[in-house]
């Protein structure tokens, strides 16, 4: 025989999703235990059942804005459906951004809490501060690859008819395909860019540096000298390196803001103020703002009105800013909200004067997808701005010089910006190809520049890479990146590049940098810009942190699969007929992501919550050519969550019940087996409460899901655990109130009677449970049939009948209770019973036989003046049911295979029981014939059977 001393009791936590218990195993030692071996025993072990690695407040909320995101996507899906019957695909990409808006939310609160934490610099929170690093490190990854995935595989905007403005022609005709396969020169030069800037550039690093704010705030910045600076270039004094690194981004605006700290641009404005006249270096710094405050850049200049970098401020802010202004104009240009502080603002410049001839100020929208649409939000940014300051706001004062296209036009953005470069051209005499230390171009003479390149040399040649030459010193830098060598290409060379040659020049690039090796990271940007989609989950997955166990990564590396699903970009046929289902596997390794890790820090019921919202859209059956096809894994998934998850509240229950409403609905059987799970749990925990009106309504809320809310062909009659208990609370309720009214109302001998408050609490008790039932209108109908529900009804109105001394209604109620019927219904298969226990006859017939004794006892002899509150029919009933009761009694031949042998006063209680019921048969008789006269006598037809009909029904054997 196997040792059993070494066995240990295994149970998943009701508290959790992902804990397994385990119990200690028991000590052998024969001696008494001390208390801390006691307490030891009774500690247990918990092993997760996938590798959680927790979920901070920050992530948590943008996991659960990317479940919302999605949700309102399929809704909107389903609406459009209804409608039009076919989805525009360029709403995958509204829902693509609504994901990384809320990534990057996430990510400017862990970066500020991380700052937090090392301004305080407690040596406590090291450890919290790795792991932080660590979390930060994979979101900004995993930003980054969904951001390039989103400008090169999925589709524009401009062919949505959702966005105001409606579409031109040529937008009607734009296909639904990335802007990769079908977009015209220059189309994506604007999003690229901004996609380096943002993940690549140094630039906005730099100006936060403190490095940069000492450096500014020196006399002579132009001068200033660090003996360890953090400012890469070829220049010797970091301030020039600095207005460089702007440059090479395109942020013109950021690099003229550091120009203004320049002594001989201090001294030229001082003298500007003062009304002398401008010196030739003066009109240098003029001519040298408007050139790049200007600038018709793809990707905008770096100022505030642009669109940014992340490319999601006109997505997120375009409700706001228009309600902003609809308030504006109903209170004459002013918003209620402003205040006195914002009245000392200083007020922005007109961002329409225009600086330069033929170049409007507006110019770099012409590389945005929706160039009009662009602008209404920069005018709507720039009266806000005007309120800000207490200035009103009136539309109509607002002229923009050059009315945008509706939709991206490469001509006009390449003449505007071919305008702009001549005009630099123009200004500025840079040296020719065949002079010393020449760079191949030859510009005008005498320009209004050249007063400043004579005395600030370096300035000539940050310049020259406006007009797309790089000098020689700036080109061979050993600090200059692959990712600015592009951004200068893209921004003042190639602007209008062909989508697909961008990953050209970008590998091109890569391999002149260095020993022309490229890092996996760059390999990776490559794939992804040449349109490969496998390689944007692969990299998700394996190093964007999808595989790690942590909930957000390996949430945002599911999300991002199903959209290159939707979008088509990973064909949906070679998902399907391969071995691994990678939409499948990622979304169950999402679920047990987000599962193990609330898990962990005891948060199981968001945990929860979160998994089945996430797997829900992808659990329901679909129809393949009139077909139903399963997903079965994911079902068994979100079932397998349910079932291991104990509800705290009725409200958890409720919640996790509504949202499996539609997958049940839709046929998914071992969903609504959890569901019913569920239901359970929570009829438990108030029944051990006492609380019974709840109990009941959990119990039928399991049963009509399984009954109800299934299709039909799906559906099980009651379910199986809620109806077990439902009808063992409805059958024992009704024997407690009848062996009370029994033992109360009607004792015997050697009875004794209980307590009236007693009796009360009994009867209250099944009232409660009976009414639950009738006030649940889904599931009142469908049990009308129920024997226990009905046995529980009969049952209360004989105590209620006794209690109003209404023997007729108790006698024809008991009769209920005791008469076989054929019960319908699949659930029942035609068996012959009654709605009555077996163990409730003799209580049953004890109530009857005191009817019929009180009776009795008020009969004056006369047959003419009996009453019976029986009819012949119903003493049939209840002599038969005596005939069972004295076999199992042992009083009468039993069948039994051990006979019994009744004690002598249960031998007299029978006896005179059997004797009672006789005489009550002989009054039922009498009353029948007094009743039948009656009738002859013209006072109705009778409903009842003949007496002949009842006698023979009576002598008749039992079934």
């Amino acid at each position: 025989m196997a040792d059993t001393s070494k066995v240990r009791a295994v149970a998943w936590d009701p508290s959790g999703t992902a804990a397994l218990s385990l119990c200690p195993v028991p000590s052998t030692n024969e001696a008494r235990p001390s208390i801390s071996a006691a307490a030891d025993e009774f500690l247990l072990d918990v092993f997760l059942s996938h590798d959680g690695t927790g979920c901070n407040a920050e992530e948590t909320e943008c996991l659960l804005r990317q479940l919302d995101a999605r949700d309102d996507w399929i809704e909107e899906q389903a609406q459009s459906r209804l409608k039009k019957g076919k989805q525009s695909k360029s709403m995958i990409t509204k829902l693509s951004m609504d994901y990384r808006a809320a990534v990057c939310e996430c990510l400017m609160q862990l970066q500020a809490k991380q700052q937090k934490q090392q301004d305080m610099s407690d040596d406590d929170d090291n450890n919290d501060n790795s792991s932080n690093s660590d979390n930060l490190e994979l979101l900004t990854l995993s930003f980054a690859i969904s951001h390039l995935a989103e400008i090169f595989l999925l589709p524009s905007l401009s062919a949505s008819s959702n966005f105001r403005g409606g579409l031109s022609a040529a937008a009607a005709k734009t296909t639904n395909n990335s802007r990769l396969d079908d977009g015209p020169s220059g189309s994506l030069t604007a999003d690229t860019i901004r996609y380096l800037r943002l993940h690549h550039s140094r630039s906005h690093a730099l100006l936060d540096s403190p490095e940069v704010e000492e450096l500014l705030s020196s006399d002579q910045p132009e001068y200033y000298k660090s003996s360890n600076s953090a400012i890469p270039g070829p220049f010797e004094y970091p301030y020039w390196n600095l207005i460089l690194q702007l440059v090479k981004s395109g942020q013109l605006d950021n690099a003229w803001t550091v120009l203004t700290h320049h002594s001989a641009c201090r001294h030229a404005e001082e003298a500007a103020m003062i009304g002398r006249p401008l010196t030739p270096e003066g009109e240098g710094f003029a001519v040298l703002r408007a050139i790049l405050l200007s600038a018709p850049l793809p990707g905008g200049r770096g100022d505030d009105y642009c669109v940014d970098d992340a490319g999601l401020d006109d997505f997120l802010e375009e409700d706001i800013l228009e309600r902003e202004e609809k308030e504006a104009r109903l209170n004459n240009g002013f918003n209620n909200s402003n205040d006195d502080e914002e009245e000392e603002n200083v007020p922005p410049e007109n961002i329409n004067e225009q600086y330069v001839d033929g170049v409007p100020r507006n110019g770099y929208l012409l590389w945005e997808d929706r160039p009009r649409h662009a602008d209404r939000l920069r005018k709507l940014r720039y009266l806000r701005d005007l309120r800000k300051c207490g200035q009103p706001s009136d539309e109509s004062e607002y002229s923009s010089p050059t009315v945008l296209p509706e939709v991206y036009q490469p001509n006009s953005a390449m003449s505007i910006f071919h305008t702009w470069q001549d005009v630099i051209k123009r200004e500025a005499s840079f040296p020719s190809s065949g002079s010393s230390g020449g760079f191949g171009l030859g510009g005008g003479q005498g320009g209004a520049l050249d007063a400043l390149f004579r005395r600030f040399p370096p300035l000539q040649q940050i310049l020259s890479v406006l007009v797309g030459k790089v000098p020689p010193n700036i080109a061979n830098d050993p600090s200059l990146t692959w990712s600015e060598t592009l951004l200068m290409e893209l921004l003042y060379s190639r602007p209008d590049i062909s989508p697909d040659d961008i990953s050209a020049r970008a590998n091109a690039i890569m391999s002149l940098k260095g020993d022309g090796r490229k890092h996996a990271l760059d390999e990776i940007i490559l794939s992804i810009m040449s349109g490969s989609a496998g390689q944007v989950v692969e990299t998700m997955f394996s190093l964007c942190g999808g595989s790690s166990g942590a909930a957000l990564p390996a949430t945002v590396t599911s999300l991002l699969c199903n959209l290159l699903i939707d979008a088509e970009c990973i064909s949906s046929e070679e998902a399907s007929s391969s071995s691994v289902n990678i939409q499948t596997e990622l979304l169950i390794l999402a679920a047990e992501a987000i599962l193990s890790s609330f898990s962990v820090q005891e948060q199981s019921n968001v945990g929860v919550r979160a998994a089945v919202r996430l797997l829900l859209p992808h659990a329901p059956p679909k129809r393949v050519e009139g077909e139903v096809v399963y997903e079965p894994r994911i079902s068994a998934t979100i079932a397998e969550a349910i079932s291991h998850r104990l509800p705290d509240t009725d409200a958890e229950a409720r919640d996790l019940l509504h949202l499996c409403e539609e997958a049940i609905r839709l046929g998914s059987v071992r969903i609504a087996d959890a569901c019913e799970s569920i239901s359970f749990s929570r009829a438990s925990f108030h029944r051990s409460k006492g609380h019974l009106h709840r109990e009941v309504y959990w119990l039928l809320r399991g049963m009509e899901i399984l009954s109800n809310e299934l299709p039909t062909q799906f559906q099980r009659k009651f379910g199986f655990a809620c109806r077990r208990h439902f009808d063992a609370l409805c059958e024992n309720s009704a024997n407690d109130l009848i062996s009370m009214l029994a033992s109360t109302t009607y004792a015997t001998n050697g009875e004794s009677k209980l307590e009236e408050e007693a009796f009360v609490s009994v009867l209250q008790a099944a009232r409660n449970v009976l009414e639950a039932v009738v006030q649940d209108e889904d599931m009142a109908s469908l049990l009308k049939g129920h024997m226990e529900a009905n046995l529980l009804k009969y049952v209360v109105d004989i105590a209620l009948a006794d209690a109003l001394g209404d023997t007729t209604k108790m006698a024809s109620d008991i009769v209920r209770c005791l008469e076989e019927r054929c019960l319908p219904g699949e659930e029942y298969g035609g068996v012959v019973s009654t709605l009555a226990n077996p163990k409730m006859y003799s209580k049953l017939l004890h109530i009857s036989v005191a009817i019929l004794h009180k009776e009795e006892s008020l009969f004056n002899g006369t047959m003419e003046s009996t009453k019976c509150a029986f009819s012949v029919h119903g003493m049939h009933i209840l002599m038969a049911r005596l005939t069972q009761v004295l076999s199992w009694e042992g009083i009468t031949t039993s069948s039994s295979a051990v006979p019994k042998t009744p004690t002598k006063e249960r031998n007299e209680y029978f006896h005179a029981m059997r004797l009672t019921l006789c005489k009550g048969l002989m009054r039922a008789f009498a009353s029948a014939q007094t009743n039948s006269s009656s009738e002859k006598d013209g006072k109705g037809g009778g409903v009842e059977q003949s007496l002949d009909d009842e006698v023979e029904l009576m002598l008749s054997p039992c079934i």
